[in-house]
């Protein structure tokens, strides 16, 4: 039989790959053994780098764009591959930071919406479920000023059979027990996700995340001036603490609720704190169109919005959460009830869901992002 030059089969595929993490190229050939593999970055020859496929170390924003080629040798010939791109996605939470909400877990089925009403309590094994909702109209919040008349809404997905044990946990109690509420829930395995403070009314509402294994999570709670919550923020992020939750109190201060994580106590984040004022005080938090802008413009920044909050009397809260240093945009897709669609979420990932009330066109917002 006579000797063959190598002949590309399989083509190197573009790759996209969230910073943080290695891309992976691979290459099949075919011809007479042996076969020599040489990768090139950029056209540039990559030192060691000489198998069938060429793993790049974790990439990182300016990586994005960079092309990648392999030429493949024996004695007889060489034959080079056709170029494939790398394509740098924003990052990913560290897997089992569900200070994220899961949000980059493979995704799982919806489940729907339910309510919670006052003085009721609900645990829910292995489901994914969304913070509480804010700022909606009476009857989906305090409809009088008795304890026994509110009602909160939430959402929530199946998560997918590969996913450790998650439930979701919601509850409501008289005010005066807020604070021993949430240490109770502070076991290492639960994240407060949303709370909701109805002074008037003496009533708190919270949402929370729970994992089955203890996994490090440091809760912490303070209350501060809305002229000081930009500040706590940052520092908050300086102290590798995400902020989870977030609360007008009956003063008008704002009760922010953040978690540390034991495995990894050294990444640091920068925080991005919008406070919108209220311009009703009837039925909704603020003017749908800021909203809408404001979260889209966190996700243009690279922002993930880890905590909403707000009241129709004060406005709505909302914190935006990245690793310092990164801006790529983020994924978000935005529905509202004017009806208006706007951006694309991939349906083969989890997505971080958050609903917020406001005033028309729009009204309600519900908005994912990954």
């Amino acid at each position: 039989m006579s000797a063959l030059a190598p002949n590309i089969t399989t083509e190197p595929a573009t790759q996209s790959t969230p910073v943080g993490q290695m891309a992976i190229f691979t290459v099949t050939a075919s011809g007479t053994a042996p076969l020599r593999y040489q990768w090139s970055l950029n056209g540039t020859v990559i030192n060691g780098a000489i198998g069938s496929s060429y793993t790049t170390p974790a990439v990182v924003p300016t990586d994005s764009g960079s092309s990648f080629e392999v030429t493949v040798t024996n004695d007889i010939g060489s034959a080079t591959s056709s170029a494939a791109s790398l394509i740098v996605l924003p990052r990913a939470p560290q897997l089992g930071d569900w200070r994220f909400q899961g949000m980059d877990l493979l995704a799982g089925t919806f489940s729907g919406g339910t309510d919670l009403v006052s003085f009721q309590s609900l645990s829910l094994p292995n489901f994914l479920g969304t913070p509480l909702e804010v700022g909606l109209e009476f009857g989906w919040d305090c409809g009088s000023s008795g304890p026994s008349d509110c009602v909160w809404n939430f959402f929530g997905f199946n998560p997918p059979s590969a996913v450790a044990a998650v439930g979701s946990l919601y509850s409501n109690d008289s005010f005066d027990n807020l604070n021993s509420d949430l240490s109770n829930l502070a076991s290492g395995n639960t994240i407060v996700t949303s709370v909701d403070l109805e002074p008037a009314n003496q009533i708190f509402a919270y949402g929370a995340l729970q994992i089955s294994q203890a996994s490090g999570f440091e809760f912490s709670s303070q209350t501060v001036s809305p002229g000081q919550l930009q500040a706590t923020a940052t520092l908050l992020g300086g102290q590798s603490r995400v902020i989870t939750a977030l609360a007008y109190d009956a003063e008008g201060n704002v009760f922010v609720v953040s978690y540390g994580w034991q495995s990894d106590v050294t990444t640091v984040y920068s925080t991005q704190a919008v406070i919108i004022p209220s311009n009703s005080t009837n039925v909704a938090t603020a003017d749908s169109n800021v909203i809408l802008a404001a979260i889209t413009n966190l996700a243009n920044q690279g922002y993930i919005i880890t905590a909403m909050g707000g009241n129709a009397s004060n406005g709505l809260l909302i914190i935006g959460t990245r690793v310092q240093g990164d801006n790529l945009s983020r994924p978000i897709e935005v529905f509202t009830t004017a009806p208006s669609h706007q951006g694309q979420v991939s349906s083969t990932l989890q997505s971080l869901w958050g609903t917020v009330g406001g005033v028309t066109p729009a009204g309600t917002i519900q908005f994912a992002e990954q």
